[in-house]
């Protein structure tokens, strides 16, 4: 099985974890009540959504017939739509448990923005050519707004709240500051392979690496953040 091969399958993963991590958030939000409920709703929307669209892109590379690297590249633009509607559902879930620990109430609205910043940034450094000015350009804008958002977590510490509430507001914090970290590496990654040798097998390489990166990471950032959401809520 070549690289391109298991590429294909990886978006085939991708649907199959963000289709039960759909299933098993709508059956713990039956269990749930108040703001445990909802954040079992936001869970549920986030991976629904991202199912639709992995479903749209396992189609798009062919699986589990021949494709080629063309059509892994042709999933960048529904890649990003997933994110855009995605991470600033996530953040609310996040503003959500945080606001039970005594966050101020602008916080989500702050961390919303600049990831709208971070996704829109991030999509113009991707679209242009391989080492202009541009791509870094958006690139460094994106990285920055990530950098913001990652400090402001860093930075926010519980004042009230339960245990539970208070170590699933820890945890959540580390899948955005360090689970959102890997998408910056696997675009630079593949800006660094495809401009220092972009030769046919080098192309390959780089798009199939970061398509990989890619779906890993959001499957933990998703499904992986909506369970320890939960978790939250449960221990209570």
């Amino acid at each position: 099985m070549d690289l391109l091969t298991i590429t294909q399958a990886m978006f085939m993963l991708g649907f199959v974890a963000m289709a039960a991590g759909t299933f098993y958030f709508v059956l713990e939000r039956g269990e749930l009540k108040g703001e445990g409920r909802t954040s079992a709703t936001y869970a549920a929307l986030i991976t629904f959504i991202a199912a639709i669209l992995y479903s749209l892109m396992k189609d798009m590379v062919s699986f589990p017939f021949a494709g080629d690297v063309y059509l892994i590249s042709n999933t960048m633009p529904v890649r990003y739509l997933d994110w855009v509607l995605t991470t600033p559902l996530l953040l609310i879930e996040f503003g959500l448990i945080a606001s039970l620990a005594g966050a101020e109430k602008g916080l989500t609205y702050r961390l919303v923005l600049a990831d709208i910043v971070m996704i829109v940034t991030g999509y113009f450094g991707e679209v242009g050519a391989a080492g202009s000015i541009g791509n870094y350009v958006n690139f460094v804008i994106s990285s920055v707004a990530w950098v913001y958002i990652a400090y402001t977590l860093w930075q926010l510490k519980p004042t009230k709240g339960t245990a539970a509430v208070k170590a699933a507001i820890s945890n959540m914090k580390k899948f955005v500051i360090f689970g959102w970290m890997v998408y910056p590496i696997g675009t630079a990654v593949q800006e660094i392979l495809e401009l220092n040798n972009p030769d046919a097998e080098t192309v390959k390489l780089a798009v199939c690496s970061a398509a990989i990166i890619y779906v890993v990471a959001d499957v933990v950032n998703k499904v992986g953040f909506g369970i320890f959401a939960l978790k939250a809520f449960k221990k209570d």
